[in-house]
């Protein structure tokens, strides 16, 4: 891994999080995408952009995917591509004005190279290097030991459990308990942190994962797409984030017939 680049992410992170932070006391100008929680800001597209323009500035030869389509329109996974997601949890970002996060991650030929993790708010970085470990403000971060599914918590939202989406009643079941952030980021820290086994997703985009996934290999975590299969970088996807410990048993609940 380029420790310039490296670098630069951390200096953008941390200049796209204070622009806003300071934003949250200004006109955020609101716009509904496909209803009223799926939320757009000026922020979202700012933060892009600047992303964006950093990212073709000092390394034109590489391509962004960006949730707000300020990147480039990309149809394959060849060379380096960055994916970024401005605010993840805008709605907890407008109504709440904190657990919400900025989430880069970086590819090369569909394979991830690193991942960051901005929790804005508490001013904490979470990032992977594949092949380097993972860290905490540039500590290496030590996840809580995990055992089994039975000692400890998941992470996922109602709809998936009223539905009993992927079997998740009976992961529910065979855990202590299940917990919910409304914010990808949010939830893949969770998992990163060792504070639960497993984030159980029904649908999410690469934005929303893929600096999750980055982090996640660089701890030996294992993830896939709920039926074992892998997940696909350039669309929309289900998805099971777990510590490796166990990720066997709760692919073996989800697809319990």
């Amino acid at each position: 891994m380029d420790f310039q680049l490296h670098q630069r992410v951390i200096s953008w992170l941390k200049t796209a999080g204070d622009s806003l932070i300071a934003s949250l006391n200004t006109n955020l100008m609101v716009e509904e995408k496909t209803n009223a929680s799926d939320l757009v800001t000026r922020m979202d597209k700012e933060v892009e952009a600047y992303l964006t323009q950093q990212i073709n500035t000092h390394y034109p030869d590489h391509r962004v995917l960006g949730e707000e389509g300020k990147g480039h329109s990309i149809e394959d996974t060849r060379g380096v591509i960055w994916i970024i997601d401005p605010i993840d949890g805008t709605l907890n970002f407008v109504k709440q004005g904190r657990f919400f996060g900025i989430m880069i991650g970086i590819y090369a030929d569909g394979q991830p190279l690193a991942g960051y993790i901005y929790d804005v708010m508490q001013t904490d970085l979470y990032y992977g290097i594949v092949g380097q470990g993972a860290y905490l403000n540039d500590r290496p971060l030590q996840p809580l030991k995990i055992n089994s599914l039975a000692e400890s918590l998941m992470v996922t939202n109602a709809h998936i459990l009223v539905g009993n989406q992927f079997n998740s009643q009976a992961l529910l079941g065979a855990s202590l308990g299940s917990r919910s952030y409304g914010c990808a980021a949010y939830e893949m820290i969770s998992v990163i942190r060792g504070e639960s086994a497993l984030y159980l997703a029904s649908r999410l985009m690469p934005w929303d994962f893929a600096a999750g996934v980055a982090i996640l290999e660089s701890l030996g975590f294992k993830y896939s797409q709920p039926d074992g299969k892998a997940l696909n970088l350039l669309t929309a996807n289900p998805g099971i984030f777990c510590n490796a410990a166990v990720y066997e048993e709760v692919l073996q609940i989800i697809n319990l017939k």
